[in-house]
């Protein structure tokens, strides 16, 4: 099949899949990549064993898949339980989703077919399949296996995500390792594991699980708008049976001060289906409420909500993708019982708990203590942005401050960005300019096979592609790790670090504090405060 042009296309900058990086990047390369996405139907088979959970996560998987490839289609409708994109079925929520890219030009000319379950069904290229706890995905059909909020079978979707990803751009220089056999993940111990059956007898007891009353979301953005999206899929009783009669539903707290941007913010947030408007902390406390949890909105910084409160501390779970210093800072000040922070960058995610009296763990702000000061920041953005000193620093001492068309049409003019992306950038934050890759896949430009870009390329000669998977992936261990607390299961104990272009191995680790000593978590003021707030029964949050 013929590539179309540069000229049939929509102009790159417009399409949500890419965004491009670098003054010298051929437009037919932006196009040629598209047209890998394109050229590709994405053909979902659901076993009879594919219902209840299970088919929630199958919707997972079609509405990550929608988000990239020219083409998803289903064999066979599947009707859905209550769910938390209100559809009724997966052709519905296929139908929703169409909207939120430019339709391909031509029809797709290769079909890739991913079985969901294995029951009563014929073999595809890929299967995604597992239970409550488990992910698996293998090129053969894996069954399916959930009895209340299928997360495992939603962590399989993410990874599969990831090996079609692979398998159509791997040409263009998409990292990853390709799927040779059966990979399983635990989401208990965060281990692969070759078990077939759910919760294994050999998961060791990480650390104690505590019942929690509240769970904060710092930040809603697309990590913690999946986080929500996952907790309601776990938690809201219309959704699920997860919890024993005995266990009490958490109330959840949503923080953030920013609003939702319909035009940029549906294509890369799995749980958004479009037109999504206004403050995003009210908005998703709606949707939560709307599902049958209790759900209060703090829409303003981490800062100034701790502020407002009647009294220190946070007795629950606070998980954070807060991605400043100066919002890291914030959450560290929280005091909350425990502190879940997840990072992303690119492919690559972590996941860290932060219990508050742990004098020997990381808190939310260790990571920052040695970063630069300000001024040496501001130089190192000013030469990769093309704006001045001065303006960068005011940008970095205000979170409310936004970019302006002044502001990138120096950009441009500088050549650090191209015209295409002038539009998109205005009034979005100075971190979306200076970052690289937020849950994208950055890949490096090249003008033939193998072929370098002319002159020798440099690291912002790229092409960057949406990767929403890796936001739901977060999302689903952010879900799972409260449900764990819930039940009393084996926590976190530590860092997980998982890297989606590939298969995660299980990379578990203890991160110290700060070594310099000089960090605010090891005020004696403070480690009194949480001696005070944690020691003995749980207090009113």
């Amino acid at each position: 099949m013929t590539t179309p042009s540069a000229f049939e296309y929509a102009p790159a900058g417009r399409d949500p899949r890419l965004r491009l990086i670098g003054p010298e990047i051929p437009p037919d390369y932006a196009v040629a990549v598209l047209h890998a996405l394109d050229d590709v139907r994405i053909l979902f088979r659901f076993g009879e064993d594919c219902r209840g959970g299970a088919a929630v996560a199958a919707a997972a998987a079609a509405a990550l898949s929608t988000r990239l490839f020219g083409d998803v289609r289903t064999d066979r409708d599947l009707e859905l339980p209550p769910n938390w994109w209100l559809v009724r079925s997966i052709a519905e929520l296929l139908d929703r989703t169409r909207a939120l890219r430019p339709p391909p030009l031509t029809p797709p000319g290769n079909t890739i077919a991913v079985t969901i379950g294995a029951a009563g069904i014929s073999a595809g290229d890929y299967g995604i399949g597992g239970d409550d706890w488990t992910a698996r995905i293998d090129i053969a059909p894996v069954s399916v296996a959930v009895d209340s909020h299928g997360l495992g079978v939603h962590a399989a979707a993410c990874l599969m995500t990831g090996q079609l990803l692979h398998r159509v751009l791997g040409p263009f220089g998409y990292p990853g390792v390709a799927l040779r056999g059966l990979y399983a993940l635990d989401l208990i111990t965060h281990q692969p594991t070759g078990s077939p059956g759910s919760v294994s007898e050999a998961r060791p007891v990480c650390m104690a699980g505590v019942g929690i009353t509240e769970v904060g979301i710092a930040g809603v953005g697309s990590v913690g708008t999946s986080t929500a999206a996952l907790l309601a899929t776990a938690l809201a009783p219309g959704y699920t049976t997860a919890l024993p009669a005995a266990v009490a539903r958490p109330r959840i707290v949503l923080i953030d001060a920013d609003d939702f941007d319909p035009q940029r913010n549906p294509f890369r947030y799995p749980a958004l289906m479009g037109g999504e408007t206004g403050s995003k902390a009210v908005t998703m406390a709606e949707r939560l409420c709307g599902a049958g949890l209790v759900a209060l909105a703090a829409p303003l910084r981490v800062g100034p909500w701790v502020a407002g409160r009647e009294r220190p501390g946070f007795d629950g779970l606070l998980v954070s993708s807060v991605d400043t210093l100066s919002g890291r800072l914030e959450v560290a000040d929280v005091l909350a019982r425990d502190t879940l922070s997840i990072g992303v960058a690119g492919l690559s995610l972590h996941a860290q708990r932060e219990p508050v009296a742990a004098v020997d763990r990381a808190c939310p702000y260790c990571d920052f203590v040695d970063a630069a000061p300000p001024s040496t920041q501001a130089e190192v953005h000013a030469a990769g942005t093309g704006l001045s000193v001065a303006r960068i620093l005011e940008l970095l001492g205000r979170d409310d401050a936004r970019l302006t068309a002044a502001d990138l049409d120096l950009a441009v003019a500088a050549g650090r960005v191209p015209e295409v992306r002038r539009r998109q950038l205005v009034g979005a934050p100075l971190a979306d300019l200076v970052r690289q890759a937020y849950a994208e896949a950055a890949l490096a430009v090249r003008t033939g096979a193998g072929a370098p870009p002319p002159g020798g390329g440099s690291a912002q000669e790229v092409v960057a592609v949406a990767a929403p998977h890796v936001s739901w992936f977060a999302g689903t261990i952010a879900a799972a790790e409260t449900i764990k607390q819930l039940l009393e299961l084996p926590l976190l104990d530590g860092r997980v670090d998982v890297d989606l272009a590939g298969l995660p191995p299980g990379l578990l680790r203890r991160m110290p504090p700060d070594p310099t000593g000089t960090c605010l978590c090891r005020s004696a003021v403070r480690r009194r405060w949480a001696q005070r707030l944690y020691t003995g029964p749980l207090s009113a949050a």
